[in-house]
């Protein structure tokens, strides 16, 4: 039976492999930051900041070579902990796209905890592709229909079939009305006039009738009128 679940393995898998790899990140320029910070007052150190005194570039102003090397030592630390930082937020937004990951309903809100966890990754980073990789899939991949809202859409679907067909034939009959009812009215006006029709030539007939016998009456009259010898 269909229950509407959808298997996340893979991109629990993709979120778990970006967090190993920005946890090895942040591990390995950790170790970096400390080494240069340590490297202070070693002779390796004033070996290199000999070198940049040396470089004919800064010849004849040891004070623009001697700020280079501040620079360096202190952009390295400052922009090396902004990246850890910014790597341990990654982990962590990762982290809380695979809790999400646990309900089916919050697969997209994880594809967006994916998308900014890469962003945090280096954008183009092969951390951050995996979580790209991971958000696709969480915004594309959808689980199967349940069994009951399977036949719950095919029983609307043969409503809707239904419906459409009892509107198709109540406007056939309204069509097939429509036509028959001039023919109609045509067949009560002709059986309406045709009485009256037949009352006016009964009439007609009446009245001629009715002048003949008037001017037969005149010429009897006429004929009974004693003859006057001159």
């Amino acid at each position: 039976m269909n229950n509407g679940t959808i298997s996340r393995t893979g991109e629990r898998v993709l979120g778990i492999i970006g967090i190993v790899f920005n946890i090895l990140t942040i591990i390995l320029l950790a170790w970096l930051i400390t080494s240069i910070s340590g490297l202070e007052g070693t002779a390796e150190f004033e070996q290199f900041e000999q070198d940049i005194m040396n470089d004919p570039a800064f010849e004849g102003s040891p004070e623009e070579a001697q700020m280079v090397v501040d620079f360096i030592i202190g952009g390295t630390g400052v922009f090396g902990w902004a990246l850890v930082a910014m790597l341990a937020l990654s982990t962590i937004l990762a982290i809380v796209a695979l809790i999400n990951l646990k309900k089916t309903s919050n697969a997209s809100l994880a594809g967006v905890f994916f998308i900014l966890a890469g962003l945090l990754a280096g954008v183009l980073s092969l951390t951050s592709i995996l979580f790209y990789i991971a958000a696709i899939m969480c915004f594309v991949r959808k689980p199967p229909m349940r069994d009951d809202e399977l036949h719950r859409r095919d029983d609307g679907e043969y409503r809707n079939e239904k419906i459409r067909r009892t509107d198709d034939s109540l406007y056939r009959e309204d069509e097939v009305r429509r036509t028959d009812e001039p023919v109609y009215r045509e067949d009560e006006v002709r059986r309406t006039d045709k009485p009256v029709y037949r009352e006016d030539e009964v009439r007609r007939t009446d009245d001629t009738v009715r002048r003949d016998e008037t001017r037969r009456d005149d010429t009897r009259r006429d004929d009974d009128t004693p003859y006057r010898p001159l």
